[in-house]
């Protein structure tokens, strides 16, 4: 049994297990770490929380354990920790920079006049990012000393020795402020407490991390050069997001509605409205504890964005049209939008222009819709149809000669007319799955430029699209119709067959297939994928290409995630676990990495559309 050091410190309220070790080796006259290792203890295990070093310690100090452990932090492993009942991220609550209050720490010294920095100490709560106020004193937490090293930085009494002159002086002293409803609101989560917000049922981090992201937008109509607060001045996103969010749903729905009419222009995408909340939700805090906010801001978007088609949200193609606007509805019937609003006002699904929204914000169901949108005008002349699919009279006619775009009424005593309905949807079909591309380089050109450069009809390019051939397919976000329409020139060269195109590059191939490059060269090298010798064509030089029997032979016994996502019409990153589920796992029949590839007749095999994903518990953990 351990016999208790004869001088030892008491433990002080919320103080943590490493500031306690540390005012405890103080208190012996040596250094933490020789403290330590003649205590036969682990510095980085008291610092890690881990409960065989906290039992030592408290063995050591006649402390109760279990009083230690209440306000230290625990290391779990992949840069989580838990903390008060709450699994946290390492930069929620272990970063580089210590904080703390000023005030307190005049307090500690003055309990204990017999040095200069007396039993000054380090309490668990100021810790925690989202703390950013001592709600004793009403004084920020301010920096006390930043420092990488993990074992300077939480040996407390040495770094508290050091800057004591200056808590003295109040040199860190800051103007003080009232609480607000999120400090108080954190206060009683970490003390365990109940409260009325709707927040209360989502993990603590997560929910306080959503109120800073949507705090940060709310403040960027008032402050929009404010891409982000220092750290004096986060309380304010944590604040304004907290006082929106505290109530319900229904409130955050509407604060990201007034967010949407209010930032920018009508015409920008999520991204520009809610800047780093999207961002953030989309691409960085995919764990589990960020879904309920992720599906809320998801769901907000879909539902009141006219995205359709060839539009991305939060890293998934859009699939299915939820809504429409005047515009996007105009557009898609080839109307002058004014027109348009004012056959949808005779059928009462939109208000007229003088009571209404812009026509870009204008919304109506787009399937409730879709009979009468089918019957309004959809048949226009030869000029209007090639204004409508923004396409030129030359590049009509060529493409009219080999059979594409026919009129819907030709003959007789009438002029052709064309159903632009139909031509729209035709075109938007073609574009189903298209990455979206901002300006036409490193390879991507509209259909007419790529015919002119090959020597090839409009039409030759336009039938490999509808034929299916064509793998990679880009919508240009700045044009519309028919030149919105942009494919590679390697690709549809490699299409035509032509001597000087021997085959797909493995490159090209792993991109079009959504594996990566050693995943791809594996696949050939192993045998698994039939490969074709050639030349370069500029090059000259003899490297191994896919011809189209070795992409069809590829294709007949494999299928990639992506691919199979886009054939059963759900994003990839819901058909993951699905398979999973199902007990189908990536090819790998000797233990080698190909990638996210399937064996075909297996996954096509399964009834994915039903299958329930695990649970999950398999899933990912959270990240910051």
């Amino acid at each position: 049994m351990t016999t208790p050091l004869p001088l030892a410190p008491d433990l002080l309220d919320r103080e943590t297990a490493f500031s306690f070790v540390s005012r405890l080796a103080a208190m012996n006259g040596v250094d933490t770490a020789g403290f330590c290792t003649d205590m036969g203890l682990s510095f980085s295990q008291v610092i890690d929380g881990k409960p065989e070093a906290l039992a030592r310690l408290a063995d050591l100090s006649a402390t109760d354990v279990e009083e230690l452990r209440r306000w230290s932090p625990r290391y779990l492993g992949n840069r989580e920790h838990e903390f008060r009942g709450n699994r946290l991220h390492a930069k929620a609550i272990k970063e580089s920079t210590v904080r703390g209050c000023p005030a307190c720490l005049r307090e500690d010294a003055e309990a204990a006049p017999d040095s200069f920095e007396g039993d000054m100490y380090i309490r668990g709560h100021w810790l925690f990012r989202p703390v950013t106020l001592c709600l004793k004193h009403h004084h920020p937490l301010v920096p006390l000393w930043t420092e990488a090293n993990v074992g300077r930085r939480y040996d407390t009494a040495a770094r508290l020795a050091e800057i004591a002159p200056g808590v003295w002086a109040g040199k860190l002293d800051k103007e003080l402020r009232a609480p607000n409803p999120f400090d108080e609101w954190i206060e009683a989560r970490l003390k365990g407490t109940p409260t009325e917000s709707w927040l209360d049922q989502f993990d603590l981090y997560a929910a306080a991390h959503f109120c800073e992201l949507l705090g940060r937008a709310i403040w960027a109509v008032r402050f929009p050069k404010w891409k982000k607060f220092g750290p004096e001045r986060a309380w304010m996103s944590f604040e304004m997001g907290f006082r929106f969010a505290t109530t319900g749903e229904a409130t955050v729905r509407d604060t990201l509605m007034q967010l949407q009419e209010t930032i920018g222009e009508p015409t920008d995408g999520p991204k520009k409205k809610y800047g780093a909340l999207y961002d953030r939700l989309a691409f960085d805090l995919l764990g589990e504890a960020y879904a309920p906010f992720r599906e809320l801001l998801r769901d907000h978007i879909a539902s009141t964005w006219p995205l359709g088609p060839g539009d991305d949200l939060m890293g998934e193609p859009v699939l299915e049209r939820k809504v429409h606007s005047v515009r996007t509805a105009a557009r898609e019937l080839g109307m002058d939008p004014r027109r348009l609003r004012k056959l949808l006002v005779d059928v009462d699904l939109v208000r007229p222009a003088e009571t209404g929204r812009d026509d870009q914000w204008e919304l109506f169901d787009a399937k409730a819709a879709q009979p009468d949108l089918d019957r309004i005008n959809t048949l226009v002349s030869t000029k209007d149809f090639q204004e409508a699919l923004n396409m030129s009279r030359s590049q009509f006619e060529l493409l009219r000669k080999e059979g594409h775009f026919p009129p819907a009424i030709d003959g007789g005593d009438h002029k052709p007319l064309w159903d632009i309905r139909a031509a729209h949807l035709h075109l938007e079909s073609l574009l189903t799955g298209a990455e979206p591309v901002y300006v036409t380089m490193h390879g991507w050109d509209d259909i007419p430029t790529i015919a002119q450069s090959l020597k090839v009809s409009p039409g030759t390019v336009l039938k490999l699209l509808e034929g299916g051939r064509v793998q990679r397919i880009g919508r240009h976000t700045n044009r519309d119709g028919y030149a919105s329409i942009v494919v590679t020139k390697g690709e549809i060269e490699r299409l035509l067959e032509r001597p000087e195109a021997p085959g797909l590059s493995i490159d090209v191939f792993a991109r079009q297939c959504g594996l990566t490059r050693s995943a791809a060269m594996r696949l050939v090298r192993e045998g698994h994928v039939p490969s074709t010798e050639g030349r370069h064509p500029k090059t000259k030089a003899r490297q191994r290409f896919l011809a189209p029997g070795d992409l069809a032979a590829f294709n007949e016994r494999f299928v990639t995630l992506r691919d199979l996502a886009v054939e059963l019409g759900m994003p990839w990153q819901a058909l993951r676990p699905k398979l999973a589920a199902a007990g189908i796992e990536p090819f790998s029949p000797d233990g080698q990495d190909y990638g996210a590839v399937f064996e075909r007749d297996a996954a096509t095999a399964a009834d994915l559309a039903t299958t329930k994903p695990r649970s999950h518990q398999n899933k990912e953990n959270d990240g910051e």
